[in-house]
């Protein structure tokens, strides 16, 4: 099964469509805030989660709750397909229905090979895949650059190491970043 979380008025062909509000007629009505979610066991081998995650979970329980139910859906080596805005572009910041920045950093605590390994060094992250016993490795990342970024990128005017320290010093650089998560079970 491959399912579209908080689908919206964006629904994808091949995917059961679920959002908390009748008026974008999704197949599944159903809050993803709520648990359990109308979903069995290790059924899902996709989620599209678009645009969707920033805007759950402003409570570390609740948003804790939420990873745990996605994983629970999916089946071993399911995609779970995250998008979200950078948490320093205007399109995160100005939108106040956005109630938590979704990161590299964040994401990596629920990856239990990096809980272990930040374990046997020392590091005091937070181990949250080995606490709620869930794994997710993020299997890539890509981000899209503001327009005027990327044409200075390709017309090699700037290089990756200016984007990257732009990143540093600026907002507004970065207008999405993508993940893709493979559950392990």
């Amino acid at each position: 099964m491959k399912i579209n979380l908080g689908a919206g008025n964006k629904k994808y062909d091949g995917f059961i469509n679920l959002d908390k509000y009748k008026i974008f007629k999704p197949d599944i009505l159903h809050d993803l805030e709520i648990f359990p979610y109308p979903i069995k066991d290790n059924e899902v081998n996709e989620i599209k989660l678009y645009h969707v995650l920033e805007h759950l979970g402003q409570h570390p329980e609740t948003f804790n709750n939420i990873i745990k139910e996605i994983y629970r859906i999916c089946s071993n080596e399911a995609i779970v397909d995250i998008r979200v805005p950078h948490p320093r572009h205007n399109h995160f910041l100005a939108d106040p229905t956005h109630v938590r920045p979704i990161t590299t950093e964040g994401l990596q605590l629920y990856d239990k090979e990096l809980n272990n390994h930040w374990k046997n060094i020392g590091l005091p992250n937070s181990q949250l895949a080995n606490i709620h016993n869930i794994n997710f490795k993020i299997i890539y990342t890509n981000v899209k650059l503001e327009k005027k970024y990327y044409e200075l990128l390709i017309n090699k005017k700037i290089n990756e190491k200016d984007i990257e320290d732009y990143i540093e010093k600026y907002n507004n650089i970065i207008i999405e970043t993508q993940y893709h998560l493979k559950v392990i079970k």
